[in-house]
């Protein structure tokens, strides 16, 4: 019967033989320019503000048109009640 540290040698030794040489090297290699792909986080701030920037842009031009278009039909509306209280007058 085997012990445990032979169990444990054997089963390094088996590992050893399925990896290709220079796999640590790949690996340390590939995780150091994973880590500088990483955005910054003033990148990711930056990139916040200025869709919190774009947003409110958005909001304010749509709430200016629709604000003018809503006062235009409000005052069309009083325009024909006070022509319609005029010809109401005249008769």
């Amino acid at each position: 019967m085997k012990t445990e540290n032979q169990a444990w040698t054997q089963l390094q030794r088996h590992a050893s033989r399925q990896l290709s040489s220079g796999f640590a090297d790949r690996v340390l290699r590939a995780a150091r320019v994973g880590a500088e792909a990483v955005p910054s986080l003033f990148s990711i701030f930056a990139l916040s503000a200025a869709t919190a920037v774009l947003c409110f842009a958005a909001v304010t031009f749509y709430s200016t048109t629709s604000h003018d278009s809503v006062e235009r039909d409000n005052i069309e509306g009083w325009q024909r009640i006070a022509a319609a209280s005029e010809e109401f007058a005249a008769n």
